[in-house]
């Protein structure tokens, strides 16, 4: 589909993340989230989608420097997804119920969340672009470019025509894996591994010319490295299968700032005289973790860690399972002002400093 004959963008623009002066027309150019992602999973326990396909996972905009920002404008946010798109492309839905799935059964929780964490970062989806604020058209674009792009990234097939294909008898590396993959779709792409080491998603990333309207993606090397699948020995389990028991969802523990002392306490705030607060760590269906303490939820307001039961919308994490690190919109770093003494209390940020930490789940579950 053409862009939109509502937006004029002048055919000079740089392609994201490339341009050396700034860009006023953020309708035209994306900005800050020039790297796109087209994300897929592989369900196999529960198993989702079809067998022989691939399921849809998301289309996010992630910083030029493999960061991220999440739930970007709230004034976008919806809770309507299937009514959207049933309104403007029935078969679009159609299509959406069949390849978008969530692992726990409630797809329109997973497209709710995908759309207001991802989509609404989008700054050439802003209402305020051309008609898009008109009848939900941002939304209705977000899901129909974002199974569009999928539906030329056809990861099972591309990995069967390497003979990498589900089963329970043998083993991949991740050589082959990337090596297919990469063969195919252009670029290498970043291959995620459960604890298990069994192969589950698959991330295609991109740089865009213009709005994400023009759907004008070229393809770029993984920003994020693949280290959670080992070298070899990687499953590929087929998804009828039932063999492997997912990890509990949630755990308790406590969070430790590497090569400190001391660890968090409720509030989130590092604390070096007294026992750690317990926290729990809990697993979305969509793969990012929430932390809760006896205080609340935990957030992330203005760069500095919070927790309390003022928090309604608690921060989604990524964690990375070897290394039992929080990753906080792509990023591990985080700092302090200085060292805390005697029952001072000082707060944790997003970012370096004038102390960099990185925090460590330590889980009590063990």
């Amino acid at each position: 589909m053409a862009l939109s004959s509502s937006i004029a963008c002048p055919l000079s623009l740089p392609l994201s993340c490339s341009n050396t002066t700034t860009v006023e027309d953020l309708c035209c150019f994306e900005y800050p989230g020039g790297t796109v992602l087209q994300t897929q999973f592989w369900d196999y326990d529960p198993a989702t989608g079809p067998s022989d396909k691939w399921t849809v996972h998301g289309l996010w905009p992630d910083n030029c420097d493999g960061t991220y920002e999440q739930y970007c404008d709230k004034s976008m946010e919806v809770s309507n997804v299937s009514a959207i798109i049933q309104a403007h492309d029935s078969a679009l839905l159609a299509e959406m119920q069949t390849y978008w799935k969530d692992y726990q059964g409630d797809d329109e929780s997973l497209w709710e969340h995908e759309f207001n964490k991802h989509g609404t970062c989008y700054s050439t989806l802003k209402p305020t672009c051309g008609n898009l604020g008109e009848n939900n058209e941002n939304v209705y674009q977000y899901f129909r470019i974002a199974m569009n792009l999928y539906s030329k990234l056809p990861t099972y097939d591309w990995l069967a025509e390497a003979g990498i294909v589900p089963t329970n008898d043998k083993t991949y590396t991740k050589d082959e894996i990337i090596s297919a993959l990469k063969s195919k779709s252009g670029a290498e792409p970043y291959i995620g591994c459960n604890s298990d080491n069994a192969i589950d998603e698959v991330w295609y990333f991109y740089h865009l010319q213009g709005s994400l309207l023009g759907e004008d993606f070229v393809a770029i090397d993984t920003l994020t490295s693949s280290k959670s699948c080992s070298s070899t020995g990687i499953k590929y389990v087929p998804k009828s299968s039932n063999t492997v028991t997912p990890a509990s969802p949630s755990s308790t523990g406590y969070v430790k700032l590497t090569g400190q002392n001391g660890c968090l306490i409720k509030n989130g705030k590092w604390y070096v005289s007294g026992t750690c607060a317990t926290y729990t760590l809990t697993q979305l269906s969509t793969g990012s973790y929430t932390l809760k303490s006896k205080a609340g939820w935990c957030t992330i307001d203005s760069k500095t860690l919070h927790c309390g039961s003022d928090v309604s919308s608690p921060f989604e994490f990524e964690f990375d399972i070897d290394s039992q690190i929080l990753v906080a919109n792509g990023g591990t770093q985080f700092s302090a002002a200085n060292v805390p003494t005697g029952t001072e209390q000082v707060e944790v940020t997003q970012g370096e400093g004038a102390v960099n930490f990185e925090l460590q789940w330590n889980s009590w579950d063990c």
